[in-house]
């Protein structure tokens, strides 16, 4: 058995139901993907992790269970998540044959998500944690308040080396990314590759919230992320 994941952009465009969409099958086909259909989960900015242990488990888009992480060990099922300039995790052990697929905006992240998600996949025997975090907002692009700094001086004042000075005195830039593989590196995972994909600025790639908010635009569409066992 092996994993493959991808992370798809503007190239694949999508709206709901999220897992029937066609264009999104048909990427899947094309990246050579066992399985043209993906479990997503009812995305709520949380620590909170589904684990796929059963077919059964494989719901409608009517019914997908509120979460922000998902693990399985079952072959030929596609998990994935959808961001628009949060962070997109893939975790996998190419040993034991597990995966998991994490949204993690600030919120998660700080609230525990990569953690849960982390000890979630050792559960299942997962011991060589690889991680990849997909195409999000670079630090450069994010800029944030002094509430939203000091709500993280707050957690840890370490946190501060994640913070620059922003474009007024008031103003500071958030380096998400980095704050992600901290995260990564206290659950224990060593090996980290990070695509350093900035969403913001890469706008003919990849969908971004804040690039659409700053431009007016209604939405923004989302990336998807997606792993799977074959």
């Amino acid at each position: 058995m092996s994993i493959k994941y991808h992370f798809f952009g503007k190239d694949c465009i999508i709206d709901r139901p999220l897992s029937n969409r066609f264009d999104l099958k048909k990427m899947l086909l094309e990246k050579n993907f066992q399985s043209q259909k993906v479990l997503f989960v009812n995305q709520i900015h949380s620590s909170e992790v589904f684990v796929v242990d059963s077919l059964e488990k494989i719901y409608g888009d009517q019914n997908l269970p509120k979460a922000d992480a998902l693990v399985t060990n079952l072959k030929n099922i596609v998990i994935g998540v959808v961001t628009a300039d949060c962070a997109p995790i893939l975790l996998f052990d190419e040993e034991k044959n597990i995966i998991s697929a994490i949204h993690a905006g600030w919120r998660g992240a700080k609230s525990g998500v990569i953690l849960s998600t982390v000890d979630e996949i050792k559960k299942l025997g997962a011991q060589n944690i690889q991680a990849v975090i997909g195409p999000m907002i670079q630090q450069k692009s994010y800029q944030v308040s002094q509430e939203f700094l000091d709500d993280f001086l707050i957690e840890d004042l370490t946190n501060k080396n994640f913070f620059k000075e922003g474009t007024s005195s008031d103003k500071y830039q958030f380096d998400l990314p980095s704050y992600v593989e901290k995260k990564l590196c206290e659950a224990g995972v060593e090996k980290i590759k990070n695509l350093k994909i900035d969403t913001y600025e890469n706008g003919k790639d990849f969908f971004s919230f804040r690039r659409s908010t700053h431009l007016g635009e209604k939405d923004c569409g989302r990336n998807v992320s997606v792993i799977e066992i074959n």
